[in-house]
């Protein structure tokens, strides 16, 4: 059982909880069961592929991890679009005054699993904006884990996610601030509905040297229905007195008023669905460099908010 540990939460909680580890989906157990880690060989590399409109899209779907460096002062943008079951992983570094944009978007088969990690360090002053979409896959686990080595680097990270039928996402990002004024944002936003299962642990880690620092993560759920699990593991450590930390959730139904307001106007409950789990989600897909991933995602997530009785 233990291969099939594919990350852990920072610091151990209750065990009944059941949110200490994320573990492999069955699907994907058979990629390690001759001896393999749950994470593919990151000296293996594949080069990154630019799209004709200038993206940089990231090569996915070849079993192989993907590392690339961004230089000094230099500015990279990163598009990995996730379209079958894998096991996936993404490192990074970026060197002082850098700047790097990545975003990944996990549309998978609903018949398929999907785990995915991401990695990246950050030098003095560089910068990390990251965004992730989790639409797809009947079972997900990520780990997203960010390193703030660097004095005054800083990340800004938010994660939209989507669970229906009997779909498992099971999300572990972690922002560790090491270095002196390090700046930290991290949100996340979903609808559950039908008899979804969600994990988000969304943790700052604030390391001694780290005098100065701030962070900020909040998480917002709305629940479409009863029969949903919804669990979020908000996660604050500290070992530097000096230091700015902040975290909350909000979690439940469609507000009930803005709901019957949105029905007055001619809106039947579905489509008052629709433009609500819209509005929770721009935030983050407005984020994404790319307006046809865009409106693909959004297009997916409303015609499954149809779908079915609520």
């Amino acid at each position: 059982m233990e291969q099939n540990v594919f990350s852990r939460i920072p610091l151990r909680t209750w065990n009944w909880l059941g949110v200490n580890e994320v573990r492999l989906p069955d699907g994907l157990q058979k990629i390690t069961a001759k001896g393999r880690t749950a994470t593919p060989a990151v000296e293996t590399l594949e080069e990154s592929a630019a799209g004709t409109d200038g993206k940089d899209f990231i090569k996915t779907g070849t079993g192989k991890a993907q590392r690339f460096f961004v230089a000094a002062g230099e500015t990279a943008e990163k598009i990995a679009v996730f379209r079958k079951e894998e096991l996936a992983e993404i490192c990074a570094e970026v060197a002082e005054g850098g700047t790097l944009c990545l975003t990944c978007i996990q549309l998978a088969p609903e018949d398929r699993a999907f785990a995915g990690k991401v990695r990246i360090r950050a030098a003095k002053d560089a910068k990390v904006k990251f965004t992730a979409v989790e639409a797809g896959a009947s079972e997900t686990v990520t780990e997203v884990r960010i390193e703030l080595e660097g004095d005054g680097s800083s990340a800004d990270v938010a994660v939209a996610y989507f669970g229906d039928g009997e779909r498992k996402i099971d999300m572990n990002y972690i922002i560790v601030q090491q270095g002196k004024d390090t700046e930290a944002e991290m949100q996340a936003r979903g609808v559950l509905k039908d008899a979804s299962d969600k994990i988000f642990r969304g943790a700052l880690d604030f390391r001694r040297g780290s005098k100065g620092s701030a962070g900020r993560e909040k998480e917002e759920v709305v629940l479409l229905n009863e029969g949903v699990r919804n669990r979020s593991v908000p996660l604050m450590l500290s070992q530097e007195d000096a230091v700015n930390g902040q975290h909350a959730v909000s979690a439940g139904r469609l507000d009930r008023a803005k709901w019957f307001y949105l029905m007055s106007r001619g809106l039947d409950e579905k489509a008052a669905q629709k433009l609500m789990a819209g509005s929770l989600f721009a935030p983050v897909l407005e984020r994404i460099p790319d307006t046809e991933l865009q409106r693909e995602i959004m297009a997916c997530i409303e015609e499954r908010i149809a779908d079915g009785e609520v």
